[in-house]
């Protein structure tokens, strides 16, 4: 199931981008698509878990400090943020 709402956000992505003719952006979410879908694939052959499983269970340890936790959500926002702000308002 994971697989399949994968596909459906990365097409949600990248289609916008063929539909623009933006072809390097198209390029690059690919790229990112098959690293991810590696890294997954790698991941559940030797864990049985997937990347996101792991960080669940990481996520969920009594043994994580809730700042470590934090900071991975907190960096992925200003990331992603800042990102959307870079392509909305050119900075």
């Amino acid at each position: 199931m994971d697989a399949i709402i994968l596909l459906a956000v990365f097409a949600a992505m990248i289609v916008p981008f063929i539909i623009a003719k933006l072809w390097w952006w198209v390029g690059f979410w690919i790229s990112i698509a098959v690293m991810l879908s590696i890294t997954e694939l790698a991941s559940y052959l030797i864990t049985h878990k997937t990347i996101s499983q792991r960080f669940w269970a990481w996520r969920k340890s009594s043994h994580t400090p809730a700042w470590q936790k934090w900071s991975i959500v907190i960096g992925m926002i200003i990331f992603w943020g800042y990102l959307i702000c870079h392509l909305v308002f050119e900075f």
